[in-house]
């Protein structure tokens, strides 16, 4: 089957979103030894210990969204703006051709905004610019399949949900634009 999307993998660990501001800070699997012992400060092993959908762990000045919780491929849906879009992670799917039209079914949106959905807010940097890497690679010198996520600069809502349907299971991550960054002016 073709692909049509840009697919992201990974060697095993999360998925990671960071700013393109803080991408050169991110040092993945530097110093890494064991993800399970908290005393592992690693960038991947703090990375790695998230265990959710949707989580946050510090990185430079800012934070690093962790999309963690399955083992999947990842792709950018976006909305063909600049505010919003799903992240969406392959779990089983029998045709890519069924994952669009299941991004505007009303079962997805009451997932999604369900009591059951994981949120987590986060913010850009300046240049709204977020990659999506294996949370394994060095943000200075990228190994791996990635994707820059072209958004307005500002604060974010993503919402976590996992979906399914004949030939289909995956895990949505719907990120949506909620106001400017909180340093700008107003």
């Amino acid at each position: 089957m073709m692909r049509t999307h840009t697919w992201i993998a990974t060697t095993g660990g999360p998925h990671l979103l960071i700013a393109d501001e803080e991408l050169q800070h991110w040092r993945g699997i530097d110093r890494w030894h064991d993800y399970g012992n908290p005393a592992d400060q690693s960038d991947y092993g703090r990375a790695c210990r998230v265990t959710t959908w949707l989580g946050s762990i510090a990185c430079h000045q800012r934070s690093a969204v962790v999309l963690s919780g399955d083992a999947g491929d990842m792709a950018w849906y976006s909305n063909g703006l600049d505010d919003r879009g799903f992240l969406v992670q392959w779990l089983g799917v029998d045709d890519e051709r069924l994952i669009e039209p299941a991004l505007r079914v009303p079962q997805l949106r009451e997932l999604l905004e369900s009591s059951n959905a994981e949120r987590l807010e986060f913010e850009t940097g300046a240049s709204g610019a977020m990659w999506l890497i294996d949370a394994s690679d060095r943000g200075y010198d990228l190994r791996s399949e990635h994707e820059v996520l072209a958004l307005r600069p500002g604060s974010y809502l993503a919402r976590a949900a996992y979906y399914h349907s004949t030939g289909l299971a995956i895990v949505v991550r719907e990120i949506c634009w909620i106001s400017p960054l909180s340093n700008e002016v107003r």
